[in-house]
């Protein structure tokens, strides 16, 4: 893929800037397909660089949690130049480098790209660039989003599951020592406070091994 600069013509004709057209068109189609934040970043980082000619550097801040990231996918915050950190702190170009940000609803997303005094970008490049930039807000949120459903799937059915063996082995205690099910379950409770052991874990051990649930911790 070639660097673009300013409205440069190419051999047919066409202006670069139809060739940027092109590039964020199939950025975003990349970045709205991604289900993997360190390929959206990636995606985001190389494509911002080539239409601004220069090194991209992303910082997205998603909670309390700063990632930093290239063309070639995320770096060590150690790994960024100072002059990037800088940069990306203060949110705003200087010194010849281009400083754009974007605000999601889970993600701040910063990038940074020094370019050449001879040949700055021009508006239709920075325009190009806010919206891949964007486009990586949207992308960043959904993986957010979709990482967020899908835990809270798995904490719904681990719950559902811990309900069940608990159940299992109140009805085990019940049907043994013909208690009703207020005293099972307080059974089951105080032997894992005392032992600091999970109530589902002892509710297990006790359908597992038949055992009473103070021999089981």
């Amino acid at each position: 893929m070639s660097t673009l600069h300013p409205a440069t013509p190419s051999a047919d004709g066409s202006s670069a800037g139809r060739a940027a057209a092109e590039l964020i068109t199939e950025a975003a189609r990349r970045l709205v397909r991604s289900e993997d934040l360190e390929e959206a970043l990636s995606v985001a980082a190389a494509s911002i660089g080539e239409v601004l000619a220069g090194e991209a550097v992303l910082r997205v801040t998603m909670s309390q949690h700063d990632l930093y990231a290239g063309a070639s996918g995320p770096v060590p915050v150690s790994a960024v130049a100072p002059a990037f950190r800088k940069a990306l702190e203060a949110s705003r170009s200087h010194d010849g480098d281009v400083v754009l940000v974007s605000r999601g609803e889970h993600a701040l997303c910063r990038v940074c790209v020094p370019v050449p005094g001879t040949k700055p970008p021009g508006p239709v490049e920075l325009t190009f660039a806010e919206l891949l930039l964007h486009s990586l807000v949207q992308a960043v949120d959904r993986i957010v989003t979709v990482d967020r459903f899908r835990q809270s799937e798995a904490n719904l059915e681990r719950a559902v599951e811990s309900h069940r063996l608990v159940g299992q082995a109140m009805g085990i205690l019940i049907e043994r020592h013909r208690i009703v099910s207020e005293e099972a379950f307080d059974i089951l409770r105080r032997t894992s406070q005392d032992n600091n052991v999970k109530l589902r874990e002892v509710a297990q051990r006790v359908i597992e091994s038949g055992s009473e649930p103070d021999e089981v911790v």
